[in-house]
C-alpha cells in the first residue's frame, strides 16, 4: 500500500476533472501492477505518469485526451526497449544526476504532502472541516495528519503490524469519524463494469503528443527508468537484476498500451515508489500482486463507482505517507562524494524543486556534469601540455 499516497490524489482527480471512467483507470493500474509483481518479483510501484496528469488537470484535458498520451508512451518506450537508444540515454544520467533526481522528487514528495494535509476537506468529495481558535482557521487535516505520523512511527517501531495497513487503518477510522465520509457508504454498490476498448481520434493523438508526451519523456526516463534502476539496486542489491533499464522500459510500455486500450490513464513506474513500498514494510513482489489485486477490484466490482471507496482514505493520511517517503527517498544522496558531484545533485535537486518539473532539472544538471567533466579533461589536457 505504499504508493497510495501518489495514486489516490491523481486517480482522484482524473476521474472527478477529466472525466476518465474509473473503472478503465484502475483496471490499467491493476494490470500494471500484476505484471511488476510477475515480472521483477519485488515492490515495484505503479503510478500516474506525473507530468501528465498534472497538465490535464491544470488544463482539464479531456479523458480521450489523456488516454491518446498513453498510446505514445507505450510505443516510444517499446521502441527505446527494443533498440539501443536506452544504451546511448543511460550516458545522460550519470550518479550524480540520478541522486539529483531523487533529491528533486523528495523535495516535491514533502511538498505534496503538506499540501494534501493542508486542504480543508479531510477526505475526498467530503465537506471542509476546520477548528475556529480566536481568530484563526486550523484545517482539521493537520491534527489528524500529525495523529497519523504518530500512529506510522509507533508501527515502523514496534514492527508487529505493516506501517503502512496500521496507517490507513487509523485513516479509516478518522474518515469515518472526523472527515463525514459515512454518507458515503450508502454510495458503494456491488455490480460488474468491464472496461470496453477505445480507440483514440488523429486529433487526440495530436494533442496529446504536443501537450502531454512531449513533457513527460524525460521524466519518465529519469525517474521512472534510470532512478528506479538504481533505487531498486540500493535497496534489494542481487535481487535487483530484473531491474534494468531494458525491463523497465518494456514493462512501462506494455502497461501503456493496455491501459490506453481501455481508456485508462498512462502508468509508470517511479523510484519514490520503491522507497514508499520499502520504507513502510515490502520486500517482495507479493505487494504489487495485493495492489493489482485491489485496483482490479475497485475497477471491476463496485458498479463503476470507486470514489465512495476512496472516500475512506483520508487526505492527511496520505500527505503523511508522501512526506514521510519525501524524507526517506531523499536520504539516497548521502552516498555522493565530492563538491563537484553534490554541486550537480543540488542544481538538479533545486532546479527541479522550483519549476515543479524534474525534467527541467536534470536538464540542467546534465549540461552542469558535462560542462564540470570538460572543465577537468581541458585542466589534465593543460597540464600534460605544459
Amino acid at each position: 500500500m505504499g504508493d497510495l499516497g501518489v495514486l489516490v490524489p491523481l486517480a482522484v482527480a482524473l476521474i472527478t476533472v477529466n472525466g476518465l471512467p474509473a473503472t478503465s483507470v484502475f483496471f490499467g493500474a491493476g494490470i500494471a501492477y500484476l505484471l511488476a509483481g510477475f515480472v521483477y518479483r519485488l515492490p515495484i510501484p505503479v503510478q500516474p505518469l506525473k507530468a501528465v496528469a498534472a497538465i490535464a488537470i491544470a488544463h482539464g484535458l479531456s479523458g480521450s485526451v489523456v488516454t491518446a498520451a498513453g498510446w505514445w508512451m507505450g510505443l516510444l518506450l517499446l521502441f527505446f526497449a527494443l533498440t539501443d537508444a536506452q544504451r546511448w540515454l543511460s550516458r545522460l544520467f550519470t550518479r550524480p544526476v540520478i541522486r539529483g533526481i531523487q533529491l528533486g522528487l523528495a523535495l516535491l514528495l514533502v511538498r505534496s504532502g503538506l499540501s494534501l494535509a493542508s486542504r480543508p476537506q479531510v477526505v475526498p468529495g467530503g465537506e471542509d472541516r476546520v477548528i475556529r481558535l480566536a481568530a484563526q482557521v486550523i484545517p482539521l487535516g493537520w491534527i489528524v495528519a500529525v495523529a497519523a505520523l504518530l500512529v506510522l512511527l509507533w508501527a515502523l517501531r514496534s514492527r508487529r503490524w505493516p506501517a503502512s495497513l496500521a496507517v490507513l487503518a487509523f485513516g479509516g477510522a478518522a474518515a469515518l469519524t472526523v472527515g463525514g465520509a459515512g454518507r458515503f457508504l450508502g454510495e458503494i454498490h456491488l455490480g460488474l463494469a468491464l472496461p470496453a476498448p477505445v480507440l483514440p481520434r488523429p486529433q487526440d493523438l495530436l494533442n496529446a503528443l504536443t501537450l502531454l508526451v512531449l513533457p513527460q519523456i524525460p521524466l519518465t526516463l529519469g525517474n521512472a527508468v534510470f532512478a528506479t534502476a538504481d533505487t531498486a539496486r540500493a535497496y534489494f542489491g542481487p535481487q535487483a537484476r530484473r531491474v534494468t533499464p531494458r525491463t523497465l522500459l518494456t514493462t512501462m510500455g506494455t502497461s501503456q498500451l493496455i491501459a490506453a486500450l481501455f481508456g485508462g490513464v498512462p502508468v509508470c513506474h517511479g523510484s519514490g515508489g520503491i522507497t514508499a513500498h520499502y520504507r513502510l514494510g515490502a520486500r517482495t513482489g507479493t505487494a504489487p500482486l495485493l495492489m493489482g489485486t485491489l485496483c482490479l477490484g475497485l475497477a471491476l466490482f463496485v458498479d463503476g463507482n470507486a470514489l465512495p471507496v476512496l472516500a475512506l482514505i483520508p487526505y492527511p493520511v496520505l500527505g503523511t505517507l508522501l512526506a514521510f517517503v519525501g524524507v526517506q527517498h531523499g536520504l539516497l544522496a548521502r552516498d555522493l562524494r565530492g563538491w563537484p558531484d553534490i554541486g550537480v545533485a543540488v542544481v538538479t535537486a533545486v532546479v527541479g524543486f522550483a519549476t515543479r518539473n524534474l525534467a527541467i532539472g536534470f536538464g540542467c544538471g546534465i549540461i552542469l556534469h558535462q560542462v564540470l567533466r570538460l572543465v577537468r579533461w581541458a585542466r589534465a589536457k593543460w597540464t600534460v601540455l605544459s
